[in-house]
């Protein structure tokens, strides 16, 4: 090969090589903006999706407290003071017994009744007159 031709073929490749780089210089950008673009949209719709589980579960919370609700209206129906009085004697007999950590057990006691004291709230106490 001649120097000419040597020349020839430097020029050739050293134009592909300026031409590859005008076409990265314009396709670059668009690749950024549809990159861009294609984020976007899917920060979105990861957004949409992570509020849509926050709803999910808020509905899941809300059934659950309808639920406990109901329960404990069912309870209360059901829970009288002297129940209460009886289930106290159970677990305090059964402390008693229980050989652990029982050498005093002390058990407030009604002296009109003898039955023991369970607290109660203030809006069911019996009112004192002077």
């Amino acid at each position: 090969m001649t120097f000419k031709q040597q020349v020839g073929v430097g020029a050739a490749v050293v134009a592909l090589i300026a031409a590859f780089i005008v076409v990265l210089m314009f396709a670059l950008p668009a690749y950024s903006r549809y990159q861009a673009r294609a984020n976007a949209r899917n920060e979105t719709l990861t957004s949409r999706k992570q509020v849509q589980i926050a709803v999910n579960l808020a509905k899941a919370r809300y059934q659950t407290s309808i639920g406990l609700k109901r329960s404990q209206d069912e309870i209360r129906k059901t829970l009288t003071p002297l129940y209460v009085q009886f289930e106290m004697v159970q677990a305090l007999q059964a402390v008693a017994t229980s050989g652990k950590n029982n050498t005093v057990v002390y058990i407030p006691t009604d002296p009109r009744t003898g039955l023991p004291v369970v607290p109660i709230s203030n809006t069911t106490a019996p009112k004192v007159t002077k």
